[in-house]
């Protein structure tokens, strides 16, 4: 069986997160991504996600916040401008689920992380992804210098997310 293939629409979906600042909730979305899924139900070796994030289209809607949030203490997006995930191995948990595993490339740090996603359809031809899981941010000098103290900024940071996919024409 051949893979399906989709693409993600980033005017259709989200991806947000949640940190904390000085113990209060700071909520934040990405718009600017990019991606392909493609699903082989008959072999997991044929299914793959690669995902790119603009950084500097984080918003929080705090203008100074959002500046620091590209800057070279946090994101640096001058510098890296993209965090990205390549999946390794996608494990079938049950009707439109999925266990994805892979590398989460953020500034100058490569890790490998493990999503529960859920794939749905959406009508003509299109899917829905979504997903949630966190991550520790120092793991990925996301707060060097004075903000990496947890004290000020949690070090705990939860994504989740939920997009549109359109099928790839001519796979």
């Amino acid at each position: 069986m051949l893979a399906e293939c989709w693409v993600l629409v980033p005017q259709a979906g989200k991806i947000v997160f949640t940190g904390t600042q000085a113990g209060a909730p700071v909520h934040g979305t990405f718009s600017d991504y990019a991606g392909r899924v493609c699903i082989d139900t008959g072999h997991a070796t044929g299914s793959r996600f690669r995902v790119s994030v603009r950084t500097a289209s984080v918003d929080t809607q705090l203008p100074e916040l959002d500046k620091a949030l590209r800057g070279p203490d946090f994101f640096n997006s001058a510098r890296w401008p993209q965090a990205m995930f390549d999946s390794e191995s996608v494990k079938p948990l049950g009707p439109g689920r999925y266990q994805v595993t892979g590398k989460l490339t953020l500034r100058d740090v490569t890790r490998e992380i493990s999503v529960p996603i859920r794939l749905t359809p959406a009508g003509g031809g299109d899917a829905r992804l979504s997903g949630q899981w966190s991550l520790q941010r120092l793991d990925y000098h996301i707060g060097l210098g004075q903000w990496a103290d947890t004290e000020w900024v949690g070090n705990r940071v939860e994504i989740l997310f939920s997009v549109t996919l359109k099928p790839v024409a001519g796979k």
